[in-house]
């Protein structure tokens, strides 16, 4: 009896052990293998086009940029140098930081003191730009502002500072600390606000941020495209880039000029580009006089707005990443079509690449994902499918059945 039920516990045992095996082999060779995860690139591709042939200066360093788009492209070693008077931006955007104002207002009025026509006195004794003042004198926000930034009054500058911060050396630690803020990290400020000092230096890249600064404001901007202003107690003063403003579409935006800094010129210009306006800046420094830094900017403008073009930022059949098959070989992806966008030569944009998994099996051609170009001021955001470039395979029966993994 013992014996009998033995006898019937291995045959069940080995019948239940061959159901298991059949099911095994059953489930690894009927069974669809699982989707490929993609051995992708990054999810963000940082795309340059072509770099353009921009007529730089031959000296100093320079760059180049538009609104919304920052720094484009860089001619020089970017290396920290005096600004001159493009300091007084920094000071403007300060000031507004704290007592800010809207198109139309003047904001408070300023009773400049005893201190205020000391400084004027010492600006006009280093030969400085200045504009006369004189104690008791009444000026408001909004006029200060114009008298720094047109005539490039240096006084008008440090006193507007001592009115908004206290004192000078108060100004600068805030200003040195407001650079970082705007994301000018290879400028410093030291000494004064007005830049006559050369310890206040930059880099052609920074100023294109402060540039870019600069415009956002409405009142800077309406400022800074004046060709003169009429000072309280002076009459007509004129801006040192008064002979350009207006040329090419030039906007703007300030000059500085000192023996230790040369010719500076931070320019703007508001132009059309694929029947839409656009603003493009221009930062040059180190220039033997103030007129070259002015003069070879309007070439620099002038390459700006006939290098906008429909860019191709990836070629149909350009592999982008690949699927990589377990059981030997890969699937490669491409984009369906080509990537465009319409964008500067030499401007870097960001392309997003969006994947699936990848059904086994496969044809060529099937879609698993998508790439966007990202929008810019001149094109919305493009998007075109991502495609495989050849056909899955399938993996062997012996490949199955001992890589059960792949499908259970």
């Amino acid at each position: 009896m013992a014996k009998r039920q033995s006898s019937k516990l291995r045959l069940f045992a080995s019948l239940l052990i061959l159901g298991l095996v059949a099911l095994y082999i059953g489930l690894c060779l009927l069974l669809p293998v699982r989707a490929l995860r993609v051995q992708k690139p990054a999810s963000f591709l940082n795309i340059t086009t072509t770099q353009s042939n921009l007529p730089w200066p031959n000296y100093g360093e320079a760059a180049v940029g538009l609104i919304g788009s920052g720094t484009i492209a860089i001619h020089g070693e970017q290396t920290p140098k005096p600004i001159a008077s493009v300091a007084k931006l920094i000071t403007a955007l300060a000031v507004l930081k704290k007592y800010p104002l809207t198109l139309g207002q003047q904001g408070p009025n300023i009773t400049l003191d005893s201190t205020d026509y000391s400084i004027y006195v010492n600006y006009v004794n280093e030969q400085g730009s200045v504009v006369p003042v004189y104690t008791g004198e009444i000026m408001s926000e909004y006029q200060m502002l114009e008298a720094m930034l047109v005539p490039s009054g240096n006084n008008i500058a440090d006193a507007l500072a001592r009115w908004a911060y206290g004192s000078i050396s108060a100004y600068d630690a805030f200003a040195n600390s407001f650079v970082k803020q705007l994301g000018m990290n290879d400028t410093t400020v030291g000494g004064d606000a007005s830049g006559f000092s050369p310890l206040t230096t930059s880099t052609a890249n920074d100023l294109i941020i402060l540039a870019e600064h600069v415009m956002a404001n409405p009142v800077l901007a309406q400022i800074v495209k004046m060709k003169s202003v009429n000072v309280p107690n002076v009459g007509i003063m004129t801006n040192y880039d008064s002979s350009i403003l207006g040329v090419d579409n030039i906007v703007g935006i300030k000059t500085g000029n000192s023996s230790q800094a040369g010719g500076v010129f931070l320019g703007a210009a508001a132009i059309n580009v694929n029947s839409k306006p656009v603003t493009v800046l221009t930062a040059i420094m180190g220039a033997p006089q103030l007129s070259n830094a002015i003069s070879d900017t309007v070439p620099l403008i002038i390459s700006l707005e006939n290098d906008f073009s429909q860019t191709v930022l990836l070629s149909k059949g350009e592999v982008l990443g690949e699927f990589k098959q377990p059981w030997g070989g890969s699937v490669q992806i491409t984009v369906a079509k080509d990537l465009t966008n319409y964008l500067l030569q030499g401007q870097s944009t960001k392309v997003e690449l969006n994947l699936y998994s990848l059904k086994i099996p496969s044809r060529a051609g099937t879609i698993i994902g998508s790439v966007n170009a990202e929008a810019n001021q001149l094109s919305p955001q493009t998007s075109e499918p991502l495609i495989t470039v050849n056909t899955t395979t399938e993996p062997s029966n012996i490949f199955r059945l001992t890589h059960p993994w792949i499908i259970l």
